[in-house]
């Protein structure tokens, strides 16, 4: 039996003892004091008196428990995660609503104000968040925001394509998405904000590079993963392509203005940015300032699954497609970090979580044609990612 001065606050940690040790103790004394014939069965009235004690205690050392764990990042939850996370600057996101571009067609002149509500055919609405006009091409790029939070809401490039309210401007012809909307999320888990902590532990410490890794993580939202790399000599870095005193931030979701904006909070005066994409920011000092960035290169992979054997509690194949989605990534974020290779044998893993599968095979590769049975391998400014499409299941 556990003693008594291994309860508690030990050197080990915290211990609770269960319902029946503490009942153990309870009776061992119960016998110490009264004698070996006392009755202590579950009808007697000292028995009963001492199980109502052992449960309040064990309800007590539970309390204790969480208490305890409540200091730590690993074991706390709720409330008492969030104010760990407040310690170094951070804070739960709430749900958050997707946005992207649209394309806005029609008359040159006619303004679109801000509010304009466009659709997808399903029904999911998507409103203008700022003004815009239709320029001399007869086309005019507009941020929309979808109405609502909710990860239902990110849509694929070509779907909104319909005008809510047609008649209340005149000379608008037709809306197109070019690229997906993306971000939207429901409100954040105590798994992600977690592992979320650990990214940006270095969130308070000022200018470094994980300092910027840790604005991006936490202050933009639908930023799934960045990294950023940087040169501090006086020398090109022969390794990531980087000009002397340069950083260069890989980013994976989120808006190109609030990715550039939080790049520029972070980033030390004078140093130089460096990527493919390039974002004026005005500073406090009305000096506007070009922010550069990369965007990752997707590479698509390709999933086929033979030999699959299940049993009666299979969830079917829209359930292992969205095991591999969440697992590898989907073109609206999550799954495996930019540069992190695909494993082969992290597949198994993945899908041995779908309920009711028994055995199967696999292949992987970048097309249907490079199938194997080997990691694919991801360069340092590139993200893998698949989608439903590209996981197919024979029999």
């Amino acid at each position: 039996m556990m003693e008594d001065k291994e309860w508690g606050l030990t050197p080990k940690g915290f211990c609770r003892p269960d319902y029946v040790q503490l009942l153990n103790a309870l009776e061992y004394k119960a016998r110490e004091l009264f004698g070996d014939g006392i009755n202590l069965t579950v009808r007697s009235p000292l028995g009963v008196m001492l199980r109502l004690d052992a449960w309040m205690l064990n309800m007590l050392f539970g309390a204790l428990e969480k208490v305890y764990d409540s200091r730590f990042v690993d074991t706390s939850e709720g409330t008492s995660l969030y104010n760990l996370g407040r310690m170094i600057g951070l804070y739960l996101l709430p749900a958050g609503k997707a946005a992207g571009y649209v394309t806005i067609e029609g008359e040159a002149g006619t303004k679109v104000p801000a509010g304009y509500l466009l659709s997808t055919p399903g029904g999911l609405q998507y409103t203008v968040m700022r003004g815009e006009e239709i320029g001399s091409d007869g086309k005019a790029l507009a941020l929309v925001q979808a109405v609502r939070t909710g990860k239902e809401y990110n849509t694929e490039a070509g779907t909104v394509i319909k005008v809510v309210n047609p008649a209340v401007i005149r000379g608008v012809r037709a809306v197109h998405n070019d690229a997906p909307i993306i971000n939207g999320r429901e409100r954040e888990t105590d798994a992600e904000y977690r592992e979320r902590y650990y990214k940006s532990v270095d969130y308070a410490g000022g200018v470094n590079a994980d300092a910027i890794r840790a604005a991006l993580l936490q202050d933009v939202p639908g930023v799934y993963t960045a990294f950023v790399y940087e040169k501090e000599r006086d020398v090109p870095d022969p390794v990531y392509g980087l000009p002397p005193h340069s950083i260069e931030a890989v980013v994976y979701g989120g808006l190109d203005e609030e990715v550039a904006n939080a790049i520029y909070r972070k980033k030390a005066g004078g140093i130089q940015t460096n990527g493919s994409s390039r974002v004026p920011v005005l500073t406090n000092s009305e000096q506007l300032m070009d922010i550069f960035f990369s965007r990752p290169v997707l590479k698509h992979v390709f999933i086929e699954i033979t030999g699959l054997e299940t049993d009666d509690d299979y969830a079917g194949e829209d359930s292992i497609k969205e095991a591999l989605l969440r697992f590898i990534g989907c073109d609206a974020g999550g799954g495996l970090d930019i540069g992190e290779d695909v494993p082969y044998q992290g597949i198994p893993g993945a899908l041995m979580q779908v309920r009711g599968i028994v055995d199967f095979d696999f292949r992987i590769g970048l097309t249907m044609q490079t199938l194997g049975k080997e990691k694919i391998r991801i360069g340092i400014r590139e993200k893998a990612v698949t989608s439903a499409d590209k996981v197919v299941i024979r029999a």
